[in-house]
């Protein structure tokens, strides 16, 4: 009788192994279009046989491991691969919105305009007499002028807009390390699909900000560049020390909060963010402003030798005082007066151009290292236009590599309808023998109790 009554105990943990493995299964299958999920299995396994007077009773099955498919490697790779295209697809954008502030073909670019004041000039060489061309010199100079404000204003509030999105990628990331230092808290081990959740978060997290990720038990511990993000039931969170020059260009720090600690931002959306802010607008803002000055003093030299139609000498056509973009200015007493521009080298020689051709010649004089004014911008603009290609390259190269990782990762973890209504028949053909088993038990029962 103890051996029937083993035959209808394994029937019976059989049949209970294949229905709740039948359930994982239609889990499995409703879940195949949801973005994250990992199929689960139920892992079975032999129990020892018991033994008595040296003869096996037979043998059992246990199942009461549930887990998730999931490889461990390939999820650290697509958070590290993950970050890095992150950061290029966001630095590609910003990149593409400076270079719209810096256009280099329209009538607006500084590039054209510079050439039309000095063609402005060498009107004026040719006819120095003219009011009209007076006028026109100081039109352009005015234009041109206003183009250097207009562009370091558009930077001004580039960085600004620029600082807003860092504040709220630094708000997106504190908010993630919190709600995974919760899910470490609700120990999601029992509970397959918290881990999911989890590391979705954390999905989300590596494209924000490089980080490193480490098991523990049941918990994860979250880093960036050895500075904890995540430690069991603990978030910290990072902060913002921003600081603004006089000209109103600032510069960010990223820091651990209460603390002088600096988050070193390597990688993610917040990493192409910060190098944007703090490194490319104050380089081509302070490449501008060597412009504007070189231009200022190269044209003021130049005109203080000269002598207007009064017969005047030693006038600045720009404002002295211009420090930069922001400043450049065409000097008062010109933009009033157009008669006090300056075109001859000689006193009481009105129809002398020589200081107007003067003028017009630094268009092609090597003033700023050994190249013109005019190369110095298209050097400029033509250096932005060579990072925006290499960064498109390194996206794109990324995406591919990225790509590639999920591919991976859907092999392993993915729900494959295929398998699992495979699977789902061969446990239905388990559960149905499992059930014969004990009906077989059973009826074996009853014959040996009919026979005493």
């Amino acid at each position: 009788m103890a051996g029937l009554t083993n035959i209808s105990e394994m029937g019976k943990q059989g049949m209970l192994l294949s229905q709740f493995s039948i359930q994982i299964t239609g889990k499995n299958i409703s879940n195949i279009n949801t973005g994250g999920y990992s199929r689960q299995r139920l892992d079975v396994n032999p129990i020892l046989p018991e033994l008595l007077s040296g003869f096996s009773l037979g043998s059992a099955i246990n199942g009461d491991t549930l887990r998730r498919i999931r490889e461990d490697f390939i999820d650290r790779q697509i958070w590290s691969q993950s970050s890095l295209e992150s950061r290029y697809t966001a630095e590609e954008s910003l990149l593409r919105q400076v270079e719209g502030v810096l256009p280099s073909s329209n009538d607006t670019g500084l590039g054209p305009l510079l050439d039309e004041f000095w063609s402005a000039w060498n009107s004026l060489a040719n006819d120095p007499e003219s009011s009209v061309a007076r006028t026109i010199v100081r039109d352009r100079a005015q234009t041109l002028a206003q183009s250097f404000n207009r562009v370091h204003r558009e930077f001004v509030a580039f960085q600004k807009t620029v600082s807003n999105e860092v504040n709220v990628r630094i708000g997106e990331i504190n908010n993630l390390a919190y709600q995974i230092a919760e899910l470490n808290r609700v120990n999601p081990g029992d509970n397959l699909d918290l881990e999911d959740q989890r590391d979705r978060l954390i999905d989300r997290l590596s494209e924000l900000i490089n980080i490193d990720v480490q098991r523990d038990g049941d918990s994860v511990l979250v880093s960036t560049s050895g500075l904890m993000l995540v430690s069991g039931r603990n978030s910290y969170e990072i902060s913002v020390d921003e600081s603004i020059n006089e000209e109103g260009i600032g510069q960010i720090t990223a820091l651990i909060s209460g603390t002088s600690r600096e988050v070193n931002v390597i990688s993610g959306e917040l990493s192409a963010l910060l190098t944007v802010y703090n490194d490319d607008v104050p380089g081509l803002l302070e490449r501008l402003d060597r412009l504007a000055v070189t231009l200022v003093e190269q044209v003021n030299a130049i005109h203080q030798n000269g002598f207007n139609l009064s017969g005047i000498t030693g006038l600045d056509f720009f404002d002295s005082t211009t420090e930069g973009a922001s400043s450049i200015a065409v000097d008062s007493a010109i933009s009033s007066n157009v008669e006090l521009i300056a075109s001859s080298d000689a006193l009481g020689e009105t129809g002398n151009g020589n200081i107007a051709k003067a003028l017009a010649d630094l268009a092609d004089k090597e003033v700023i290292g050994n190249q013109t004014m005019g190369a110095y911008y298209r050097a400029l603009v033509g250096t932005l236009g060579n990072r925006i290609q290499e960064i498109e390259f390194l996206r794109g190269n990324q995406e591919k590599i990225v790509s590639h990782l999920k591919m991976q990762r859907e092999s392993v973890s993915g729900v494959s309808m295929e398998e699992e209504m495979t699977r789902m028949v061969q446990l239905e053909q388990a559960f149905t023998a499992a059930s014969r088993l004990v009906s077989t038990a059973d009826e074996l029962t009853r014959t040996v109790l009919q026979m005493i």
